[in-house]
């Protein structure tokens, strides 16, 4: 007797005896329209959480999620301690696809006061769940932020019988990209490129992913444009910027 193949994938929903079941358990494996939602970024936003409870409708197991970042919208964050963008707590099962056309950016680093180091830029994406992307805009770590150059001293003297200096304070480092913040005279960074450093001799801020420039104290570290590269599957790399972890 030949076998007869049904297609299942079209199934709500059955009745059984007067009782209408929404749900089939077959074998023990559960037959079950996925539920498709796509979550589409409009607008810029900071520290997005991509997590079960920002999906509409969410069943554990048996979602399908397509988050989307239009054209010209950035994905920030407000701290390099945070990441512009977390990707956590989905069940196996689930499957997430991420489409970017703007920019996932990492938080830039501080750019430094005098006599001291520029900070290090943020993390891009935090990924603890499997997920595909398709990178057609830019994914990039915060920049490093620039460092600052160390106090001297300055001749000073007006009285040609008493020689005396003074001492002058250094420059700032300007801020990472990524709008790293400064602590003294630098200039803060921007989306994508790092702000100039004070005078006299401050370091500029690095561009995304990239180490704030020295002056006499060393630039930060570029941020990283993914943590959990194990998880992502990248099928359209797209620029990436910074380093994977």
């Amino acid at each position: 007797m030949a076998s007869t193949s049904y297609d299942l994938s079209a199934i709500t929903s059955v009745t059984f005896d007067g009782t209408t079941l929404t749900q089939i358990d077959l074998n023990g494996t559960r037959i079950y329209p996925l539920v498709s939602v796509t979550v589409t970024i409009t607008s810029s936003t900071n520290n997005y959480l991509l997590q079960p409870s920002a999906i509409p409708g969410y069943d554990a197991g048996f979602t399908e999620v397509e988050f989307i970042i239009n054209s010209g919208v950035v994905i920030g964050s407000t701290s390099t301690g945070s990441p512009a963008l977390t990707i956590s707590g989905f069940t196996a099962g689930d499957t997430i696809s991420v489409t970017n056309n703007g920019y996932i950016v990492g938080k830039g680093g501080t750019g430094a006061n005098n006599n001291a180091a520029g900070g290090a830029g943020g993390i891009a994406v935090n990924a603890s769940f499997a997920f595909s992307i398709e990178n057609n805009g830019t994914v990039g770590g915060g920049g490093g932020g620039g460092g600052g150059q160390n106090s001297y001293n300055v001749d000073c003297t007006t009285d040609f019988r008493t020689p005396r200096t003074c001492p002058q304070r250094g420059g700032g480092g300007g801020g990472g990209a990524g709008y790293g913040a400064v602590a003294w005279n630098g200039a803060g960074g921007g989306l994508t490129t790092g702000g100039a450093g004070g005078s006299p001799s401050g370091g500029a801020g690095g561009s995304l992913g990239s180490t704030g420039n020295s002056s006499s104290q060393a630039g930060g570290a570029g941020g990283a444009y993914i943590s959990g590269t194990s998880y992502a599957t990248w099928t359209t790399t797209g620029t990436r910027l910074g380093s994977a972890t």
